[in-house]
């Protein structure tokens, strides 16, 4: 995957089995449905100065929305919310699906010790006090992620920039990064 930072605004091209390529880009006024030209405008504006990205055709565009929220509660009585229906947050750091499969895996484990091992049903409620807090975390590290790479025409882009080519030689940096992304820096605690 390559991210780019460019004057005009943040691209990712990230490579697809069969040669194809995914590309987000962040834009005021996107059109519904984003035209060959339209991303090859992107692309040339953006993306890679040394070699040129061609684009050749479409298999499926759109323009999205994001939206961070977070369920009130993940339990009403005998309903249960997890993954996407619990918190929905941008895609900056693909947590998503980490954190939708943690939710059903803690959730799994609390329903097989009620109904199988004769657990107390109280047992369910630690669910909620357990995922919730790390879907705080997600939504808000995934705001602040999109906040800084949707930086608007300004200094602030210059310096964001900078400071990003600056912090990628830093190899602590990367773990972290890795670590958070991954969502195993909370894994443990939760």
């Amino acid at each position: 995957m390559a991210l780019y930072f460019a004057p005009e605004g943040v691209a990712v091209v990230a490579p697809l089995p069969g040669g194809r390529h995914r590309i987000v880009a962040t834009v005021d006024e996107a059109p519904e449905h984003p035209t060959v030209a339209g991303i090859q405008a992107l692309l040339d504006a953006r993306g890679p100065r040394a070699h040129r990205s061609m684009v050749t055709g479409l298999v499926w565009s759109s323009r999205f929305r994001v939206h961070h929220r977070l369920a009130d509660h993940y339990r009403a009585g005998r309903l249960f919310l997890a993954g996407d229906a619990a918190h929905v947050h941008s895609p900056a750091g693909g947590q998503g699906m980490n954190t939708g499969i943690q939710d059903a895996l803690n959730l799994a484990g609390k329903l097989t010790a009620v109904l199988r091992d004769g657990a107390p049903e109280t047992v369910l409620d630690e669910y909620e006090a357990e995922r919730r807090p790390v879907a705080e975390e997600v939504v808000a590290f995934t705001h602040k992620m999109t906040k800084i790479a949707t930086v608007g025409n300004s200094p602030l882009r210059v310096l964001r920039n900078t400071a990003l080519r600056a912090l990628d030689w830093i190899p602590a940096v990367h773990h972290t990064m890795a670590m958070n992304l991954s969502e195993l820096a909370t894994a443990d605690r939760h």
